[in-house]
């Protein structure tokens, strides 16, 4: 029997004994379905719920934020990441861990605004977190570009939103301003004691819906939410990371530029064969060794080959990945900008 099957077999053992009354063999034959199979959020949930039963408080509310984590980002277990950030909330409230309380709370507030008991107990918690200090930024050296001003800020997403929250209190309503492009946004704040701080995510990993995208100010943040120009794609990361941009400069070259994509040309034995010996040799040996080469390798040969305009070619992602690449046209001669 596979570690799934037997996982599920020991859950439905355990939820009998729960409905038994039966708390502690529950709780270990829910102890057992997790170390069979640890990746599924309901097992952590109920045995959350036995702890609580069984006056284990700590144990409770660790389950229940391991059940957040992996029931989070996925649309069929909507029901049960809003059960399990309510619960941690509510038990790490009882814990008088506000911070982590909030957060979860937050979070469910989100997903089910309307809600009793979430944004009542999310009342009571706010004012009891850690105050977050007004954001500074740090001191310019001369002629570099303005840093962005420190302040926390998380971010999740849905199959149609991604949720940004940027942790500043006590911030007016009217003092607060988001500007919304197609793959960026930036929000202006109005500080109490008469400064502006600006905060710009540009360029986001994916494009938004900016018509669509809403903000609003919360007591203890800024919650803006975009929407997703592509429902269903999950991001990685909230900003565009260099190993993005270096993927798309690779997919608008390939599609304009003949012989950048290897991949292509190695399944391509017809169009091969059509070049000239010399050209073959050449790129028999980018195919050779793009072919058996691992991501880094690839990543270099990729990013070096597009930002030097094919005149350099490098394997060595640890120098490579630090900056862009120089063109180096032959000598005598001098680069020209390309154009299709």
């Amino acid at each position: 029997m596979s570690n799934k099957k037997t996982g599920n077999v020991l859950f439905q053992q355990a939820n009998e004994a729960y409905f038994d009354d039966e708390f502690e063999q529950s709780e270990s034959l829910y102890t057992q379905a997790i170390a069979a199979d640890s990746t599924v959020g309901d097992y952590y949930l109920k045995r959350a719920q036995v702890r609580s039963k069984l006056g284990n408080t700590s144990g409770a509310s660790s389950d229940a934020r391991k059940a957040s984590d992996l029931t989070a980002n996925k649309s069929d277990q909507l029901r049960q990441y809003f059960k399990a950030l309510y619960l941690h909330g509510k038990w790490a409230f009882e814990l008088k861990q506000y911070d982590e309380a909030a957060e979860s709370l937050r979070k469910a507030a989100t997903i089910n605004p309307s809600h009793e008991e979430v944004k009542a107990l999310l009342e009571k918690t706010e004012p009891l977190t850690t105050p977050v200090p007004e954001p500074q930024a740090e001191p310019e050296a001369e002629g570099a570009e303005p840093a962005r001003p420190k302040v926390r800020h998380e971010w999740y997403q849905t199959d149609d939103f991604v949720i940004l929250e940027v942790f500043i209190k006590r911030v007016q309503k009217d003092a607060a301003a988001v500007e919304f492009g197609e793959r960026a946004v930036s929000l202006s704040v109005k500080m109490a004691t008469g400064s502006e701080n600006n905060y710009d995510f540009d360029p986001l990993q994916h494009n938004i819906v900016a018509s669509e995208s809403t903000f609003e100010v919360l007591s203890t943040k800024i919650e803006i939410r975009l929407k997703k120009a592509q429902p269903g794609v999950k991001w990685s990361h909230l900003e565009q990371t260099d190993e993005d941009q270096a993927t798309k400069s690779l997919s608008q070259l390939g599609s304009s530029r003949k012989g950048v994509s290897w991949d292509t040309i190695a399944a391509d034995a017809e169009k091969e064969a059509k070049l000239k010996p010399s050209e073959q040799g050449v790129n028999e040996l980018f195919q050779s060794i793009y072919r058996d080469a691992d991501p880094d390798t690839r990543r270099a040969m990729m990013k070096s080959y597009v930002e030097s305009n094919g005149t350099s070619l490098s394997t060595d992602w640890s120098s490579v990945g630090k900056g862009p690449v120089e063109t180096l046209p032959p000598t005598d001669t001098f680069a020209k900008p390309y154009s299709s």
